[in-house]
Protein backbone atom coordinates (compact mmCIF):
# COMPACT_ATOMS: atom_id res chain seq x y z
CA UNK A 1 0.00 0.00 0.00
CA UNK A 2 1.36 3.27 -0.99
CA UNK A 3 1.27 6.37 1.46
CA UNK A 4 0.02 8.71 -1.50
CA UNK A 5 -2.99 6.68 -2.32
CA UNK A 6 -4.19 6.89 1.72
CA UNK A 7 -3.46 10.62 1.61
CA UNK A 8 -5.72 11.05 -1.65
CA UNK A 9 -8.21 9.56 0.29
CA UNK A 10 -8.31 12.20 2.65
CA UNK A 11 -7.42 10.64 5.73
CA UNK A 12 -5.21 12.30 8.52
CA UNK A 13 -1.51 12.44 8.23
CA UNK A 14 -1.13 10.60 11.82
CA UNK A 15 -3.69 7.85 10.74
CA UNK A 16 -1.87 7.34 7.68
CA UNK A 17 1.08 7.09 9.51
CA UNK A 18 -0.45 4.34 11.65
CA UNK A 19 -1.92 2.29 8.77
CA UNK A 20 2.12 2.38 7.22
CA UNK A 21 3.36 0.70 10.42
CA UNK A 22 1.19 -1.72 10.51
CA UNK A 23 1.10 -2.77 7.20
CA UNK A 24 4.91 -2.55 7.25
CA UNK A 25 5.16 -5.17 10.26
CA UNK A 26 3.28 -7.21 7.88
CA UNK A 27 5.79 -6.73 5.25
CA UNK A 28 8.61 -6.97 7.05
CA UNK A 29 7.74 -10.63 8.31
CA UNK A 30 6.43 -11.37 5.03
CA UNK A 31 10.01 -10.06 3.44
CA UNK A 32 11.86 -12.84 5.85
CA UNK A 33 9.56 -15.48 5.41
CA UNK A 34 10.14 -14.85 1.37
CA UNK A 35 13.88 -14.82 2.43
CA UNK A 36 14.00 -17.80 4.14
CA UNK A 37 12.00 -19.64 1.30
CA UNK A 38 14.41 -18.23 -1.48
CA UNK A 39 17.31 -19.83 0.86
CA UNK A 40 16.11 -22.99 0.99
CA UNK A 41 15.45 -22.97 -2.60
CA UNK A 42 19.20 -22.01 -3.27
CA UNK A 43 20.68 -24.68 -1.02
CA UNK A 44 18.10 -27.45 -2.85
CA UNK A 45 19.07 -26.24 -6.14
CA UNK A 46 22.77 -26.24 -5.24
CA UNK A 47 22.00 -30.14 -4.10
CA UNK A 48 20.69 -30.90 -7.02
CA UNK A 49 23.23 -29.36 -9.09
CA UNK A 50 25.92 -31.72 -7.10
CA UNK A 51 23.94 -34.75 -7.28
CA UNK A 52 23.36 -34.37 -11.09
CA UNK A 53 27.04 -33.79 -11.40
CA UNK A 54 27.36 -37.47 -9.93
CA UNK A 55 24.86 -38.94 -12.18
CA UNK A 56 26.88 -37.46 -14.57
CA UNK A 57 30.30 -38.95 -13.64
CA UNK A 58 28.64 -42.05 -12.64
CA UNK A 59 27.05 -42.79 -15.87
CA UNK A 60 30.48 -41.98 -17.41
CA UNK A 61 31.63 -45.56 -15.48
CA UNK A 62 31.56 -48.96 -18.28
CA UNK A 63 29.70 -51.43 -15.86
CA UNK A 64 30.53 -54.17 -18.27
CA UNK A 65 34.50 -53.02 -18.39
CA UNK A 66 34.77 -53.07 -14.46
CA UNK A 67 32.60 -56.38 -14.38
CA UNK A 68 34.95 -58.08 -17.68
CA UNK A 69 37.84 -56.97 -15.06
CA UNK A 70 37.01 -58.46 -12.16
CA UNK A 71 36.56 -61.51 -13.64
CA UNK A 72 39.65 -61.68 -15.25
CA UNK A 73 41.10 -60.97 -11.98
CA UNK A 74 39.00 -63.75 -10.47
CA UNK A 75 40.11 -66.33 -13.21
CA UNK A 76 43.97 -65.47 -12.40
CA UNK A 77 43.33 -65.56 -8.86
CA UNK A 78 41.68 -69.09 -8.95
CA UNK A 79 44.06 -70.05 -11.95
CA UNK A 80 46.72 -69.57 -9.03
CA UNK A 81 45.02 -71.10 -6.75
CA UNK A 82 45.00 -74.10 -8.94
CA UNK A 83 48.79 -73.79 -9.79
CA UNK A 84 49.53 -73.59 -6.08
CA UNK A 85 47.29 -76.89 -4.92
CA UNK A 86 49.17 -78.96 -8.25
CA UNK A 87 52.49 -78.13 -6.59
CA UNK A 88 51.68 -79.22 -3.03
CA UNK A 89 50.03 -82.32 -4.45
CA UNK A 90 53.07 -82.97 -6.01
CA UNK A 91 55.16 -82.45 -3.14
CA UNK A 92 53.32 -84.83 -1.36
CA UNK A 93 53.35 -87.55 -3.53
CA UNK A 94 57.03 -86.71 -4.06
CA UNK A 95 57.63 -86.67 -0.21
CA UNK A 96 55.83 -90.00 0.11
CA UNK A 97 58.71 -91.10 -2.15
CA UNK A 98 61.10 -90.61 0.16
CA UNK A 99 59.15 -92.12 2.71
CA UNK A 100 58.40 -89.39 4.87
CA UNK A 101 55.95 -89.82 7.89
CA UNK A 102 54.40 -86.17 7.70
CA UNK A 103 54.70 -84.51 4.58
CA UNK A 104 53.14 -81.25 6.27
CA UNK A 105 56.09 -80.75 8.66
CA UNK A 106 58.52 -81.49 5.49
CA UNK A 107 56.84 -79.05 3.22
CA UNK A 108 56.87 -76.61 5.72
CA UNK A 109 60.86 -77.07 6.19
CA UNK A 110 61.41 -76.62 2.78
CA UNK A 111 62.23 -73.90 0.43
CA UNK A 112 59.75 -73.63 -1.97
CA UNK A 113 61.23 -71.42 -4.26
CA UNK A 114 64.13 -73.69 -4.88
CA UNK A 115 62.11 -76.50 -5.92
CA UNK A 116 61.05 -76.09 -9.85
CA UNK A 117 58.04 -77.85 -11.55
CA UNK A 118 57.46 -78.71 -15.01
CA UNK A 119 54.14 -78.05 -16.79
CA UNK A 120 52.94 -81.28 -16.02
CA UNK A 121 53.78 -80.20 -11.94
CA UNK A 122 56.19 -83.09 -11.54
CA UNK A 123 59.08 -81.48 -9.37
CA UNK A 124 62.41 -81.51 -11.74
CA UNK A 125 65.09 -79.74 -9.69
CA UNK A 126 65.34 -78.40 -6.27
CA UNK A 127 63.63 -81.29 -3.65
CA UNK A 128 66.77 -83.95 -3.61
CA UNK A 129 68.78 -81.29 -2.29
CA UNK A 130 66.97 -79.92 0.23
CA UNK A 131 65.90 -84.04 1.32
CA UNK A 132 69.02 -85.38 2.13
CA UNK A 133 70.09 -83.21 4.41
CA UNK A 134 66.89 -83.50 6.32
CA UNK A 135 67.36 -87.17 6.23
CA UNK A 136 70.59 -87.12 8.12
CA UNK A 137 69.57 -84.45 10.66
CA UNK A 138 65.71 -85.33 10.80
CA UNK A 139 65.48 -89.30 10.01
CA UNK A 140 62.79 -89.63 12.43
CA UNK A 141 60.74 -87.56 9.77
CA UNK A 142 61.34 -90.36 7.49
CA UNK A 143 60.50 -93.95 7.64
CA UNK A 144 63.45 -96.20 7.75
CA UNK A 145 64.46 -99.66 6.10
CA UNK A 146 67.09 -100.35 8.60
CA UNK A 147 65.51 -103.02 10.66
CA UNK A 148 64.71 -101.68 14.67
CA UNK A 149 67.66 -103.13 17.12
CA UNK A 150 66.61 -105.70 18.88
CA UNK A 151 67.32 -105.99 22.92
CA UNK A 152 68.07 -109.44 24.37
CA UNK A 153 66.96 -110.58 28.08
CA UNK A 154 71.18 -110.63 29.84
CA UNK A 155 68.91 -112.16 33.11
CA UNK A 156 71.09 -115.00 34.16
CA UNK A 157 69.89 -118.37 33.58
CA UNK A 158 67.03 -116.89 31.39
CA UNK A 159 67.02 -118.07 27.94
CA UNK A 160 68.12 -115.13 26.13
CA UNK A 161 66.41 -116.31 22.18
CA UNK A 162 69.37 -117.64 20.93
CA UNK A 163 69.24 -120.45 23.48
CA UNK A 164 66.76 -122.99 21.94
CA UNK A 165 67.16 -126.44 22.06
CA UNK A 166 65.98 -128.74 19.61
CA UNK A 167 63.20 -130.33 21.96
CA UNK A 168 61.74 -126.57 21.67
CA UNK A 169 62.27 -126.40 18.25
CA UNK A 170 60.54 -129.27 17.70
CA UNK A 171 57.60 -127.94 19.85
CA UNK A 172 57.28 -124.68 17.96
CA UNK A 173 53.95 -123.87 16.59
CA UNK A 174 54.42 -123.31 12.64
CA UNK A 175 53.93 -119.40 13.73
CA UNK A 176 56.55 -118.97 15.93
CA UNK A 177 59.07 -121.19 13.77
CA UNK A 178 58.38 -118.72 10.80
CA UNK A 179 59.08 -115.44 13.33
CA UNK A 180 62.64 -117.31 14.26
CA UNK A 181 63.20 -117.43 11.21
CA UNK A 182 62.51 -113.75 10.11
CA UNK A 183 64.01 -112.58 13.23
CA UNK A 184 67.15 -115.28 13.80
CA UNK A 185 68.18 -116.95 10.55
CA UNK A 186 71.38 -118.50 11.56
CA UNK A 187 69.28 -119.63 14.76
CA UNK A 188 66.79 -121.22 12.52
CA UNK A 189 69.11 -122.74 9.77
CA UNK A 190 71.08 -124.65 12.37
CA UNK A 191 67.74 -125.94 14.59
CA UNK A 192 65.50 -127.12 11.29
CA UNK A 193 68.10 -130.14 10.28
Amino acid sequence: MKRKFLEDLGLEADVVEKIMAEAGKDTTALKAKVDDLTEQVNVKDTTIAEKNKKIAELEKVDVEAIKQEQFELGKVEGSKEVEKFKKQSALEKALANYKAKDTNILSKMLDMDKIKFNDKFEIVEGLEEQINPLKESHDYLFNSDKPLPKFSDKTPGANNGTEISKEEFKKMSYKDRVALKQEQPEVYESLKD
